[in-house]
């Protein structure tokens, strides 16, 4: 499952997506674009030795981060579209009550075939794989026990719709709505977007929104892994058109 997964970054870097008009002309129908999701986490995580609730802010993961990637890409191909995600982020967040510490590396990589059924509303199929590192200290127990860690990868298969539409000459909006998991990685994973994008010129589209993502993933081994998250938060980015 780790060779399987370097492939998946490797080829995720490759193959990013971005917002772009639904009406473009042959020559850009592809989209690469970088971005920054202002997101907080809000829910739990850990094992049969215990686990820690988890509310922090953007502010806090941004007082906490250790590294960040977000990169995209969507290609059009006739009524078909291929969409690509990739969020690596490493924060270590702490908490008071109880008093802990949590190391988190998590790395998301989402792919989805499109099929257009109606002008600017697709069907999508795809899946969400998930690498997720944790690393639990718990302070709050005399004496403090050892560090709690764990590793854990699985892959969600996904469907959802895809809709997006030309505002003006400049302007876009797209929507997004999927879900997932059904007990083949996690129990459900959901997802909601919605962004607005803007082209000051043909090859350049600047964007923005809201991005919602939840995982309710429990692993059903020894170990008794859980992974009850939402990250959500508003997102701004840059993609180039070709």
């Amino acid at each position: 499952m780790k060779i399987i997964s370097i492939i998946f970054l490797l080829a995720s870097i490759a193959l990013p997506l971005s917002l772009q008009a639904a009406e473009e002309d042959e020559s850009r129908n592809h989209a690469l674009a970088f971005y920054l999701w202002g997101a907080g986490l809000d829910g739990h995580v850990g094992n049969k030795a215990g686990g820690l609730p988890v509310d922090v802010s953007f502010h806090d993961i941004l007082d906490n981060l250790e590294g960040v990637l977000m990169v995209n890409y969507r290609g059009e191909f006739d009524n078909w579209s291929l969409t690509s995600d990739l969020v690596y982020m490493n924060i270590v967040p702490s908490s008071d009550r109880p008093s802990a510490t949590l190391d988190v590396e998590q790395t998301t990589w989402e792919v989805t075939a499109g099929y257009e059924i109606q002008p600017g509303l697709e069907l999508l199929g795809g899946f969400r794989y998930v690498d997720l590192k944790t690393a639990l200290t718990l302070d709050f127990i005399m004496p403090s026990p050892p560090t709690i860690k764990t590793q854990e990868d699985w892959v969600d298969p996904i469907v959802g719709l895809d809709y997006r539409t030309a505002l003006s000459d400049k302007w876009v909006f797209f929507g997004r709505a999927d879900i997932g998991g059904f007990g083949v990685g996690s129990e459900l994973t959901w997802q909601l977007g919605a962004y607005f994008g803007y082209k000051p010129s043909p090859n350049w589209n600047l964007f923005g929104g809201y991005r919602h993502l939840v995982w309710d993933f429990e692993a059903d081994d020894a170990n008794q892994f859980f992974y009850d998250m939402a990250i959500s938060g508003p997102l701004l980015g840059v993609g180039y058109l070709f």
